[in-house]
């Protein structure tokens, strides 16, 4: 096993290496001895050459430091931070408190399958360390626990768990794919994680996953031996069939906890515990538990709202949407007279932050349709990754809502292209939505899809007849950013003298949402003075605020841009070709 510190390197002028404990698939951990208070600490080290660009942040450190400074419990207690060189080589590294104990792995390696009551403890520790983590206003999601990740600290007067890698952790907003989970084993992760849909229900699956293996001697529930690349179609497309069978207990356990285990492993996102609380109290019998039932419930929004009004700036936008979309369909006879059809549907692409959700929200209250959204992260919808029939229904409840609107938010990951990659039952759910989609306008149905990657939908889903006009929604203009600031700060206690215009003008490049979280971090310093919103104030926060969209990742959805409109070259003068503002 190969190790790349020897003992007595040492770190940041104090810690030594003492052991090596474990290579894992993304880091080496070794053991450390502090010579101020001979303290024994944990180093986790990366080779910098090797880590993946969705393991560090936006400034280039681990992700993984900025969740342990969030000193939550049950995470490992963070200590230090940085980089080193040896032989030529650069590493990047953390050091946490040393976790006296061992892992769950090694537990039941050593002394066999635990007991439902210890059992039970662990899983009621790691939901604890859960509930916290979803607690967040951008929750924090697992994204996968393996057994070996779970460390059993002895430290104190009673053992608890800690959660040791945390290399999985995400934001619920960040971008994250399914080749991107480290060290866990397929069996472990909930179905729709295959097709890159990452929820808190993901979570549950994968706890409840732990706490069947817990009770069975470390094996995962409908185990199968598949492939450990969790992107291989063959070894997924295994998984998913074994599931389609009953939950077998090999084991002796009792009625309730089957009940709660089968309840976190539902297929249907629908049917699974709604929070880590519920889950919690289900487990420890806190409340009665009632296996819950699918209902076929859309999002329908009545017609109301100010519409357009409640829109800062973007003058073009609104204007292409008026003249493109809502005169035609207000008005279709006239248009029909000449030989212009209904559209029967727009795509809003462009880079995250930018308002593709809300604009969709206006425009539904600007043409007065009822508002049904669909979206893999929305934890209401039962129409998606579950069955084809399903996708139908919500067409039907669309009809019988008519006029209405179907949006469906990062359709990218319901619609993604289909290939020699892709599981069947996946690929029939896109034919499923392409089926529902074509020429749905004559049922009073209209589409509206939002993605901030255009590139990996399906390319049928944009041909005319179900997505007619590509438009893209790029970072404010000067406009647009002054009346945001006027309108977000118009209901705040102000001073007089803000100016507007240079605020708008030091803001260029930043996102609808980041000048959302730049008011809002003044108007809190000021609550916390009990002082005005004043314009050095908003400056100040300003110069000191991190974009969550860089230049570069601006400058690469312009090319983006121009690649989609240079593939609608070409097409007939009714395709609509993508404008930015």
């Amino acid at each position: 096993m190969k190790r790349s510190l020897k003992k007595g390197f040492l770190i940041a002028d104090n810690y030594e290496v003492a052991h090596f404990i474990e290579l894992t698939s993304f880091c080496e951990i070794y053991s450390l001895k502090s010579r101020k208070d001979s303290k024994l600490y944990t180093l986790n080290l990366y080779n910098a050459a090797k880590i993946a660009r969705d393991d560090l942040d936006k400034n280039g450190k681990l992700l993984e430091i900025g969740f342990l400074k969030m000193r939550i419990k049950g995470l490992p207690s963070f200590v230090n931070e940085g980089q080193i060189k040896d032989s030529g080589v650069l590493y990047h590294y953390y050091i946490t408190d040393f976790i006296s104990g061992e892992s769950v792995l090694d537990r039941i390696k050593r002394e066999g399958p635990f007991d439902e009551f210890k059992a039970t403890k662990i899983i009621s520790d790691i939901l604890d360390i859960t509930a916290t983590l979803h607690s967040f206003e951008d929750p924090i999601l697992l994204n996968g626990l393996a057994l070996n990740n779970l460390m059993i600290d002895m430290s104190g007067p009673s053992e608890k768990i800690v959660i040791r890698n945390i290399i999985n952790l995400r934001y619920f907003s960040s971008d994250f794919r399914v080749e991107y989970i480290d060290g866990v084993n397929p069996n472990f992760l909930a179905s729709e994680v295959f097709n890159n849909v990452f929820t808190i229900k993901n979570d549950f699956y994968n706890i409840g996953a732990i706490y069947y293996a817990l009770l069975n001697t470390s094996t995962p529930p409908w185990y199968t031996e598949v492939s450990k690349n969790r992107t291989d179609s063959s070894s997924i497309e295994k998984i998913l069939n074994t599931r389609s069978r009953p939950l077998s207990f090999s084991f002796e356990v009792d009625e309730h906890v089957q009940k709660v285990i089968t309840n976190s492993l539902e297929s249907d996102v629908d049917l699974r515990f709604d929070s880590a609380i519920e889950f919690k109290k289900a487990l420890l019998r806190e409340k009665i538990y009632t296996k819950k039932t699918a209902s076929v419930k859309a999002k329908i929004n009545t017609k109301n709202g100010n519409g357009f009004d409640d829109i800062a700036g973007m003058k073009e936008l609104k204007t292409i949407l008026k003249e493109e979309v809502i005169d035609v369909i207000n008005d279709k006879e006239k248009y029909e007279r000449y030989g212009v059809t209904i559209p029967n549907g727009m795509l809003l692409y462009g880079p995250p932050g930018c308002g593709k959700t809300f604009i969709s929200e206006k425009f539904a209250e600007e043409v007065g349709f009822n508002f049904i959204k669909i979206n893999p992260s929305d934890l209401g919808s039962i129409y998606i990754h579950g069955a084809q029939e399903k996708i139908g229904k919500l067409f039907q409840d669309a009809e019988n809502s008519a006029p209405a609107i179907i949006f469906f938010d990062e359709v990218d990951a319901l619609m993604p292209k289909r290939g020699d990659g892709m599981q069947q039952s996946i690929s029939g759910e896109v034919n499923e939505f392409l089926a529902q989609m074509t020429n749905c306008a004559q049922r009073g149905i209209f589409i509206i899809a939002a993605t901030n990657q255009p590139l990996l939908i399906d390319e049928a889903i944009l041909r005319t007849g179900r997505i007619d006009r590509l438009i893209y929604v790029d970072a404010p203009d000067y406009d647009a950013r002054k009346a945001m600031f006027m309108l977000y700060l118009k209901k705040r206690p102000t001073e007089i003298d803000i100016d507007f215009g240079e605020l708008a003008n030091i803001t260029e490049n930043i996102v609808s949402s980041d000048l959302k979280e730049i008011i809002d971090r003044a108007s809190k310093m000021a609550a916390k003075n009990d002082t005005r919103i004043s314009y050095n104030l908003l400056t100040q926060v300003i110069k000191s605020f991190r974009p969550s969209i860089s230049l570069d990742v601006l400058k690469n959805y312009e090319k983006i841009r121009e690649k989609l409109e240079g593939k609608d070259k070409g097409n007939d003068s009714n395709n609509y070709k993508p404008i930015g503002f």
